[in-house]
């Protein structure tokens, strides 16, 4: 079994990532997405000040000036803006169609890549990037998305600004990877506080009447529900990435950890929601792009 830590923390991961959606869906009922997105934060980053100290990592002394402000500016674009369009996305699309939507990030980070670090991308990398943009393209334009949620251009713009601005941070992140010794726990604390202290300044200056709102609006939201998705989305999830990270190679990590939207097929077959077989062969068609892209 220890042979096969790092895969099985790397899909038990996404199977995390997957219930933390369907959570956040169910708690954005009377939450706007800024104020989901700064709950969040507010919660999570305590969670994780508490997991750099629990989980292994190379210190905090590894970090150069440009680190900490390369991952916080990374966090500000992946997390402020980011996690706010994605939540934006599942108000408006449902938690199945929004996460699908996040497999557009792997390919645009490695475009960007390619144009930003000058990275080598492979005749095999630049087809795999096109059979993921059609399989999300194949269960995206379906008419009807669910019982709750129909085809919105203004949902799959969300999704794809999430995915753009996912993908952006990924890229400054693995610059800051590059840079300094830095571990995935270490990392992931500094762009979410950073994004959530950006958030929380903004709405400060622009929208202080969100702030008391959203007090107004957690008390009419059942707290059980949105504290087990940040629990299973922002810490879980961040753990056993780095377990992940830290036991298999990067490509075999990153296409495992992209699986959530194959479990949240299951998951939505297990309570008895109807999938169509368009969305099945488009999610498995964007699986295997992104297999191509990161194994090949």
């Amino acid at each position: 079994m220890t042979l096969y830590l790092g895969q099985v923390a790397a899909l038990t991961a996404a199977f995390c990532w997957a219930l933390a959606t369907i959570f956040y869906s169910k708690s954005s009922h009377h939450l706007t997405s800024l104020q989901l997105n700064l709950v969040k934060g507010l919660i999570a980053s305590p969670l994780l000040l508490i997991g750099t100290f629990i989980l292994p990592g190379e210190g905090w002394a590894g970090w150069t000036q440009y680190t900490w402000v390369l991952m916080s500016l990374s966090g500000v674009i992946g997390i402020t803006i980011g996690d706010s369009c994605y939540f934006a996305a599942l108000r408006r699309l449902g938690p199945g169609h929004t996460i699908l939507l996040e497999y557009l990030a792997p390919p645009m980070a490695a475009l960007l890549a390619w144009f930003v670090l000058s990275e080598t991308l492979s005749f095999t990398q630049m087809l795999a990037a096109i059979i993921v943009i059609a399989g999300v393209l194949l269960v995206i334009t379906e008419r009807q998305l669910g019982s709750r949620f129909k085809l919105s251009r203004t949902g799959v713009l969300y999704g794809i600004a999430a995915a753009t601005c996912q993908a952006i941070g990924l890229v400054m992140a693995f610059h800051g990877f590059a840079e300094a010794k830095v571990s995935p726990a270490e990392a992931a604390l500094v762009r979410l506080f950073g994004g959530t202290l950006t958030l929380t300044l903004g709405l400060i200056l622009l929208r202080p009447q969100l702030i008391p709102a959203t007090l107004g609006a957690l008390k009419k939201t059942k707290l059980s529900t949105l504290l087990t998705a940040i629990f299973l989305g922002t810490f879980v999830g961040i753990w056993l990435q780095q377990v992940s990270v830290a036991m298999v190679t990067p490509g075999v990590a990153q296409t495992l950890l992209s699986t959530a939207p194959l479990f949240m097929l299951g998951i939505n077959i297990v309570r008895g929601q109807r999938i169509s077989f368009r969305a099945v062969i488009g999610t498995v068609v964007a699986m295997v792009g992104i297999s191509l892209l990161f194994l090949l």
